[in-house]
């Protein structure tokens, strides 16, 4: 394409130094040559164009800008944000990864090993917390080997109480905690971010779709250049032929990405004919895993997303059931005494106030609470190899659902633009 029309061009501007200024009948000839050496360039720019146009509709704007709910655009992906991020995560998340399996991952032994410091650490604030609180003279007066005595024996009791809790938790995740639909909601919320996703899973066979529009609209336009002088500069010559290249281009650019789903080897094994996306399913599985990774499943996400739900207190009742237990054994005889002393809400209102403190406290350690959950859990390790062993027709359909949906809007705008350019060239050609 390049030689052929650098070589066009080369030879209309050496041809029109040549006739300047004198020979007016050869300058008219030479202006024939120029309107029919721009039919073919126009067919070019216009077809990469109008696809890459096609393209930037499926992502922007990504707020609708106009006067809705008619006068206006709005990108398709963002527009269909909730359709889009469901089908996607359906298959991302929903068929490769389960919460009960990232869950039954973390082991009470390995998960007091690796945050003991941290169990210390809210178990001593907690204890200093609540003794300052009900009984500061006493407290002050404690020599720092029997504070640090308590701390350990409270951090034993953790121990006990936290494996009850983590084994709980395990039973009751699937009614606590959905993570196909935390990461829906991540998407919904961020239509930025699931453009980007969209785009950077695609971006090389968009690229791929803008090379195939040039030299398709180079073949086209040669072909309209044919028409146009065998049919002696019929009228409606290149505006019928912009509506056929205009959709005809858009359509064989976006089958080509997705046709045909399965690889068929031929040349002895060394050509693959299979859509160009599903080609690189590996790299994508790779691409797609990290930013699962880094954006829609990692700890802190899932620590807000359940904070959020109102789930939740399903997790603060099993924490409290076990902490009133752990609460009664440290205690013993003094839990049957206290409330005779102290009044009748006075263990209550202990067991509250701790339950108030170590969620207070908890936050403070998210850092390495996070960084043990991400570890133990193995998201990457465990999405890449499934999503690279899909079947391409599963694979698939985390791309397609882009065009799919609005195909039509895509194919019809190509249409419509190559009647619009058509009906400009057979002006300025003088048809």
């Amino acid at each position: 394409m390049f030689a052929v029309f650098f070589g066009t061009f080369v030879f209309l501007v050496v041809q029109f130094l040549l006739i300047w200024p004198h020979d007016w009948p050869t300058l008219k000839l030479w202006l024939v040559q120029l309107k029919m050496a721009s039919i073919p360039a126009v067919s070019v720019c216009f077809t990469w164009w109008h696809v890459w146009l096609g393209l930037q509709m499926c992502w922007y704007p990504v707020n609708f800008k106009g006067y809705p709910p008619f006068l206006g655009w709005q990108g398709i992906v963002p527009r269909r944000a909730h359709i889009m991020a469901e089908r996607s995560c359906d298959i991302m998340i929903g068929n490769l990864i389960t919460v009960e399996e990232i869950i039954d991952r973390i082991e009470p032994e390995d998960f007091f090993s690796k945050l003991d410091h941290v169990i210390s650490d809210v178990s001593g604030a907690v204890l200093a917390r609540m003794a300052t609180k009900h009984w500061p003279s006493v407290w002050e007066q404690l020599p720092e080997a029997v504070k640090d005595e308590l701390r350990t024996k409270i951090v034993e009791e953790s121990h006990g109480m936290f494996t009850p809790v983590i084994e709980d938790i395990k039973a009751n995740v699937d009614q606590i905690f959905d993570i196909k639909q935390m990461a829906i909601d991540v998407l919904c919320a961020d239509k930025e971010l699931l453009v980007d996703m969209f785009q950077k899973i695609g971006s090389r066979e968009f690229t791929f779709v803008l090379h195939v529009a040039a030299v398709m609209g180079f073949v086209c336009g040669v072909i309209q250049l044919g028409l146009w002088l065998s049919l002696g500069n019929t009228w409606w010559v290149l505006p019928v032929s912009g509506v056929i290249i205009g959709y005809f281009t858009n359509w064989l650019a976006i089958t080509m990405i997705f046709r045909p789903v399965n690889p068929h080897i031929i040349c002895g094994g060394y050509i693959n004919v299979q859509g160009v996306f599903l080609k690189r399913q590996r790299q994508v599985a790779a691409e797609l895993t990290t930013m699962i990774c880094d954006n829609l499943i990692y700890a802190r996400k899932m620590l807000e997303f359940v904070i959020k739900q109102h789930n939740f207190q399903d997790v603060l009742n099993i924490y409290q059931k076990h902490m009133d237990g752990a609460v009664t054994k440290v205690l013993g005889k003094a839990g049957v005494v206290l409330p005779v002393l102290a009044g009748a809400g006075a263990l209550e209102s202990l067991k509250t106030d701790i339950m108030d403190f170590s969620l207070e406290e908890l936050p403070n350690h998210s850092r390495e609470i996070e960084e043990y959950m991400d570890k133990t859990f193995k998201i990457s390790e465990t999405i890449a190899p499934r999503l690279c062993g899909l079947p391409p027709e599963e694979f698939e359909g985390m791309l397609h659902p882009v065009f799919q949906e609005d195909e039509w809007m895509v194919l019809s705008l190509g249409g419509f633009l190559g009647l619009l350019v058509g009906t400009m060239q057979t002006y300025v050609l003088g048809a």
